[in-house]
């Protein structure tokens, strides 16, 4: 099949109109909204918004204005979830070296012999994977301060709570899932939980960090890493597909459900607030008391 032909702004606006029956209420607007993100992006919006009878076209009282204020508020939503994801990660990494260091040694890391053997679907080993993406990322950032520092003063020798700032969160995701079965077990403990729930959790966040640090769309998207969730929280999750809001229950309950979690609940309130003329918030699976589920003491 031949690629669709490419369309200036004016065409891409007449397309939109007449094969997907979008309003448009200003046309020099709408060309605005397309130069500001393509045509591709934007529509992936529209998902869940056209007709059961026509599957091309939207229903009548959708606009472009519509599917723009989708995306603004999934925007705001990842940058919202980056940061607090970003504090989980830095927290693991800092729980995981710590316990690692002091048990094994500044670098019993690099030693495969502290880690169980397992491969991944390409057939390596993890821990060599694992050991060879940390040294890309000091090749990457051979010029960053603390990386000259170890290679100049220690011969490239870095012991593990500096190496696990070149560590990506899918490399700590890796690591976690390879330790030894007692020291798996001494990391889930801090977080009150098995080591397959945390592992499931870690997985899922890596996800969801990585679909926010590279633009992807939260809203309304299948998730294919499903959290593990404890039989208060079950009612929650779909069983045949996962969206954002489990996501944010394994979130609550790593953060203990703290001040800065609550925070970023109350912000989250005032986005929805603010978009709540376009969000169907069942396209994210949120239950309609979502705030109180978010910030119920019982559940955390």
């Amino acid at each position: 099949m031949e690629l669709k032909k490419p369309l200036t702004y004016d065409e891409q606006v007449d397309r939109l109109i007449s094969a997907h029956n979008l309003t448009i209420n200003n046309r020099g607007q709408a060309i605005e909204i397309l130069k500001q993100v393509n045509y591709y992006r934007l529509t992936a919006y529209g998902i869940g918004l056209k007709k059961k009878e026509d599957h091309e076209k939207y229903h009548d009282d959708i606009s472009i204005e519509h599917l723009y204020k989708l995306y603004k508020f999934d925007s705001k939503f990842r940058n919202m979830l980056i940061h607090i994801i970003e504090t989980i990660e830095i927290q693991l990494k800092t729980q995981i070296s710590n316990y690692l260091a002091l048990k094994y040694g500044a670098e019993g890391y690099k030693d495969v012999a502290n880690f169980i053997s397992k491969k991944n679907k390409d057939g390596e080993e993890i821990h060599s994977v694992v050991i060879k993406s940390f040294e890309k990322e000091c090749a990457r950032h051979s010029k960053y301060p603390f990386v000259k520092h170890h290679f100049e003063k220690y011969e490239g020798h870095f012991p593990i709570w500096a190496a696990v700032e070149l560590f990506t969160f899918g490399n700590i995701g890796s690591l976690f899932d390879i330790m030894q079965n007692e020291d798996r077990k001494a990391i889930a403990c801090l977080y009150n939980t098995h080591p397959s729930h945390l592992n499931s959790w870690i997985l899922s966040l890596i996800e969801v960090r990585n679909i926010c640090a590279h633009y992807g769309r939260l809203y309304n998207m299948p998730l294919k890493q499903p959290p593990f969730l404890y039989s208060e929280d079950k009612k929650y999750i779909n069983p045949t597909r996962t969206k954002i809001f489990p996501v944010l229950l394994v979130i609550k309950r790593i953060m203990n459900n703290n001040l800065e979690w609550k925070t970023f609940v109350t912000e989250l309130e005032a986005l929805v607030e603010q978009y709540a003329d376009v969000l169907e918030l069942k396209f994210m699976d949120f239950p309609r008391n979502w705030a109180v589920v978010l910030t119920n003491e019982k559940s955390k």
